[in-house]
């Protein structure tokens, strides 16, 4: 009986760890963040510290630093322009992480509408 639990845990152990060393997700698609982000605000850490952007319809974003425009391409959310480059988003319902050279640069949370005014 003791043998057929600490089999059974160990295994149940083994199954949790490849999940968790397999569980990376792929990068959301263009459509997938385009619906996610446009008309709706990010908030989360980026870069060490908290941060929120509204994506506006027409394809700018506003900050707290200001605001520019903004792409949605198959490389991710681009600032062209800038020195910002280009972030992939993994996106899980209104969780959202952000990639930049396959590192992760932030995590934070989609929501609805301009919650900056």
């Amino acid at each position: 009986m003791t043998i057929r639990i600490i089999t059974r845990t160990a295994l149940a152990a083994a199954f949790a760890l490849s999940a968790i060393s397999t569980g990376a997700m792929a990068a959301s698609t263009a459509d997938e963040v385009r619906a996610a982000l446009v008309g709706n605000t990010f908030t989360g850490d980026m870069g060490g510290g908290g941060y929120a952007s509204y994506f506006a319809e027409d394809g700018t974003y506003e900050d707290a630093s200001g605001g520019g425009t903004y792409e949605i391409t198959d490389d991710g959310v681009c600032y062209p322009g800038t020195d910002f480059g280009c972030y992939e988003a993994q996106i899980d319902g209104n969780q959202l992480e952000w990639f930049q050279n396959g590192e992760s640069a932030g995590t934070g949370m989609v929501k609805q509408g301009n919650t900056l005014e």
